[in-house]
């Protein structure tokens, strides 16, 4: 199982929008607003190097999507 946050940077009005069809994509656990260089980070969770490809194929062609930076988390702790 790999888990990556991606970042994702909007176009400036899109926000609202990009959200709506990121809920509907599949393999994503958690996705937040926040505040900083990017709009959105997103938990992804998949099989395969290759799933978290399609992954942000799809991201990126989703309207108002102006940037993403993948993240491929190598180690969690827990607190």
């Amino acid at each position: 199982m790999i888990k990556a946050y991606i970042l994702i940077l909007t176009y400036v009005g899109n926000l609202k929008a990009v959200l709506e069809e990121m809920r509907k994509l599949e393999n994503i656990e958690s996705i937040a607003v926040v505040a900083g260089d990017y709009d959105i980070i997103v938990k992804a969770k998949v099989n395969s190097l290759e799933e978290l490809m399609e992954l942000t194929d799809k991201i990126h062609a989703i309207k108002g999507v102006k940037r993403t930076n993948t993240q491929v988390i190598e180690k969690e702790i827990e607190t």
